[in-house]
């Protein structure tokens, strides 16, 4: 792929991911309000988060593969337009069934973002500064999660109308997709080739100004062989982070006696240790390799995460919620990163649509699982076994280290 003529390049990723998560992320917020207008009950309501979140999965592997048949760039940018234009469908959305339709629309073109964005960046910039880069990428999706339901509710309260909250929303990915499309052209400068190019001129697997490493051809079984336990590894802690979060705002309240107002604050101080973690973990793996940061994530995310469940309300819980933050939040940018150094250029949008819609999938199916649980045993026994599970994989990790 052709070198992009922008020396402001990741800043505007940064705000891209920013934007796309802010039209995307309006849904949870809003949800009583809709719940509200429409008269819904609770199962209609969890149908509309989970048209979005299972199209969102789904759509991650064809968006990917689009991505490396013609351009990460340009899959991008028109996502990101079209994301927009999905928001504001929703704004005019009359029924419950157009609404849904909207949201799983959302959710598959959803996926032209985090591959392609992951696969786009890695390919500018040389090894030494891939992983800060994309650790400083991560910032812009952690960012939205401690404003977008401000901004949503602010709007919906100030104009009445959780309408306007989607439609105002929607219009950040819409301008910032169109700025893209002319700050990122490639350059025209001419470059030279490897010999061993065969791809079409402009697409997906144009390597030109790619390093000589990253031009070897690899088999999808030699990738899986290179990556497949790590990211089985990788996948383990996915799931148990997205239940963890999904039930800690009840956890607060009931191990806590926090008030229900506040108890979801937790999720803005885990989304605020990551504003930290991702960029400093991606940064670390240029100095001392990508697998070493992961597995110091994998060792620490278990100890933390049981220091969560063993602190008393106050500052040792607070101090233990950010720690678990920062290292669950260090294998983030770390993950892409190792991705994106094991796998060549024509196959690296798939691999990380691949990854994505593993992560994103599995811990969909899984989250509901640990309700269920929850709801038969309690909350204070399944954390329990939930932060001893994570030690359990950190301990796996450490001793499979050297196969990996």
């Amino acid at each position: 792929m052709p070198k992009v003529v922008s020396k402001y390049l990741i800043p505007q990723f940064v705000l891209a991911h920013f934007s796309h998560h802010v039209s995307t992320g309006v849904l949870v917020p809003i949800l009583p309000l809709l719940r509200e207008g429409f008269g819904l009950n609770y199962f209609q309501s969890g149908v509309l988060v989970s048209a979005f979140s299972l199209s969102y999965g789904i759509g991650q592997i064809p968006m990917a593969m689009l991505a490396d048949r013609f351009s990460p760039r340009i899959i991008i940018l028109l996502g990101l337009m079209t994301v927009s234009f999905t928001g504001i469908a929703v704004s005019l959305s009359q029924t419950f069934l157009q609404m849904a339709a909207c949201f799983v629309a959302m959710g598959l073109i959803g996926g032209t973002y985090h591959a392609p964005a992951s696969s786009f960046i890695s390919q500018q910039l040389p090894l030494e500064k891939r992983g800060k880069a994309l650790g400083l990428h991560v910032t812009g999706g952690a960012s939205s999660f401690f404003l977008t339901p401000v901004m949503a509710l602010g709007i919906a309260s100030l104009l009445h109308s959780w309408r306007s909250a989607f439609f105002i929303l929607a219009l950040p990915a819409l301008l910032v997709g169109a700025v893209l499309w002319v700050t990122t052209k490639p350059s025209r400068t001419p470059v030279s080739r490897t010999k061993d190019e065969n791809g079409p001129e402009g697409g997906g697997t144009d390597k030109a100004s790619v390093p000589e490493e990253e031009n070897v051809q690899k088999t999808w079984m030699q990738i899986i062989h290179d990556l497949g336990l790590i990211v089985c590894l990788t996948m383990a802690l996915w799931i148990v982070f997205a239940s963890v979060n999904s039930y800690l705002p009840l956890y607060m309240v009931d191990h806590h006696n926090i008030s229900p107002k506040w108890a979801g604050m937790v999720i803005s101080l885990i989304a605020g240790a990551s504003l930290v973690g991702a960029p400093v973990g991606g940064a670390l793996s240029d100095k001392i390799g990508r697998k070493q940061v992961i597995i110091f994530a994998f060792c620490l995310s278990g100890p933390f995460f049981f220091a969560v469940t063993k602190s008393p309300y106050g500052i040792l819980l607070l101090l233990s919620l950010v720690f678990y933050g920062l290292a669950m939040s260090f294998r983030m940018a770390t993950m892409e990163s190792l991705i994106a150094d094991t796998v060549p250029v024509g196959k690296r949008s798939t691999a990380l649509g691949i990854y994505f819609f593993l992560g994103m999938e599995t811990a969909g199916v899984t989250t509901p699982i640990v309700g269920g649980l929850i709801d038969k045993y309690g909350l204070d026994p399944v954390f329990n076994i939930l932060a001893i599970g994570l030690c359990g994989i950190g301990v796996v990790a450490f001793f499979l280290r050297k196969r990996w």
